[in-house]
């Protein structure tokens, strides 16, 4: 009762920050389609000028029609049947508060989560390929790929792109079910690097895999400071299956999944940090390692309706040669990390389905798509090894660690394919708040509301 009762506490204070981001997303809703049926109607009506009567050798037709422009989903050039070119935006604002001080002066209330622009497309039928690049960014570059996908069974993908490897972490950031990907996610899961890929889906689609060499084991795991070491050369595979994909009820959608990724770390301070929600530091990894990491996930989804259930877990181990004050090897840094989340969407859409369409879009005289969410999760840091007493040294074998629990209460409303606004209030609580943010109190509070416009 007392967790609901603070969390209550704090929802009058996401008003104005819900009011500001509604006001320009309906705006946004209404100009954004009309825009993109002018321009379909533009297109139409332009090649339609001077165009031949139906008698007449349609070839010059032909040739006026290779060349198309397109807004549906997203503006679209297409020559023939043979290239598709997607132009791609995306857009993200956040208003957020935390009791924990995030470093930001009080008066800024917006914060730019993202401004990325891209184009993505298949060649032929054969080749898909997309480049996306953060705007105003230290590392803009992004997903930056080919992908040769003439057979199903056996397909490669060769640039940058995101090491196949948990499956909160491989969601588009357009499609989040919260504002935040997962703590165990954002932390251990690899992230982009640069690697070559070979995929596939066999077995009528049962049982998907991913198996890659990348350079690094990815930026997740790299601070901007660079002092801190990482992985190098990263092997990873992923599988997935879908064991009722035949069946007809709705335990067809059913997916489970387990991935791995294996690669060494020279010696040095780890950069796998525990980090809250809002990136407030409660465990900072200042203990040394040296030799292999291995990583292991398991993962599990179900989206019947307008329902889904979605969970992993992510073990992460650091090996410790040599780092004893006598120079003999130590117990392994472990970190390990889980979550569970549900959604519903009030509004009936299916999830599977995907909620970015409404059944009754704003632009058209409705509500949109409205979808509530929860997800409880456990982020922890600490060593394999349980002999004697744990110790903040850097060289203990027993490394006294520390963890982050959070549950997140989610809104997301979809006014229609571009615009979506999601509000979350954050509950975490640190294992040892002596070495958290707020070293007098264990759990604190924050909120957020994303305004999100996707092109």
């Amino acid at each position: 009762m007392t967790v609901l009762a603070d969390g209550v506490r704090y929802l009058p204070c996401l008003r104005a920050e819900v009011k500001l981001a509604t006001a320009a997303a309906i705006a946004l809703s209404l100009v954004t389609p009309v825009t993109a049926q002018s321009l379909r109607l533009t297109t139409d009506a332009s090649s339609s000028i001077g165009a031949a009567p139906p008698l007449q050798d349609p070839a010059p037709r032909r040739q006026q029609s290779k060349w198309r422009f397109r807004w549906e989903e997203h503006p679209s050039v297409r020559l023939g049947d043979w290239l598709r070119v997607d132009l791609r935006a995306r857009f993200q604002g956040d208003v957020r508060r935390s009791e924990v001080p995030t470093g930001e002066p009080e008066s800024r209330s917006v914060d730019i989560a993202r401004r990325r622009v891209g184009i993505d497309g298949r060649f032929r039928g054969l080749l898909d390929f997309q480049v996306e690049r953060e705007l105003h960014d230290d590392n803009p570059w992004r997903d930056v790929y080919v992908d040769y996908r003439q057979f199903e069974g056996v397909q490669v993908r060769v640039g940058k792109f995101k090491l196949p490897f948990s499956l909160d972490e491989n969601a588009s950031a357009t499609d989040l079910d919260f504002v935040y990907r997962s703590r165990v996610a954002s932390v251990l899961a690899p992230g982009r690097d640069r690697g070559v890929m070979v995929h596939g889906r066999l077995l009528s689609r049962t049982i998907e895999y991913e198996v890659g060499v990348f350079d690094r084991d990815g930026d997740n795991a790299r601070s901007k400071s660079g002092k801190r070491v990482f992985g190098g050369r990263t092997t990873v595979g992923r599988v997935r299956a879908r064991p009722f994909r035949s069946s007809k009820s709705a335990i067809a959608d059913v997916e489970v999944g387990a991935a791995f990724t294996s690669s060494d770390v020279p010696e040095g301070f780890p950069d796998l940090r525990g980090r809250t929600a809002l990136d407030a530091s409660f465990f900072p990894s200042n203990l040394w390692v040296s030799g292999p990491r291995r990583r292991a996930g398991l993962e599990a989804r179900w989206r019947p309706g307008p329902f889904s259930v979605q969970s992993e877990y992510i073990r992460v181990t650091d090996e410790r040669h040599g780092q004893s004050v006598e120079d003999t090897d130590l117990s392994a840094f472990l970190t390990e990390g889980w979550y569970a989340s549900a959604t519903w969407a009030v509004t009936g859409e299916s999830k599977s389905r995907g909620l970015d369409v409404p059944r009754r879009p704003v632009q058209r005289g409705g509500f949109g798509a409205i979808e509530l969410a929860a997800r409880l999760e456990k982020l922890s840091f600490g060593s394999e090894g349980r002999a004697g007493l744990p110790s903040t040294s850097p060289r203990a074998d027993f490394v006294l660690g520390n963890s982050d629990r959070a549950v997140t209460i989610g809104v997301n409303w979809y006014l229609n394919r571009w615009v979506k606004i999601q509000g979350n209030v954050i509950r975490e609580q640190i294992g040892d708040p002596t070495r958290g943010p707020l070293p007098d109190r264990a759990s604190f509070w924050s909120r957020v509301v994303r305004f999100q416009l996707t092109i």
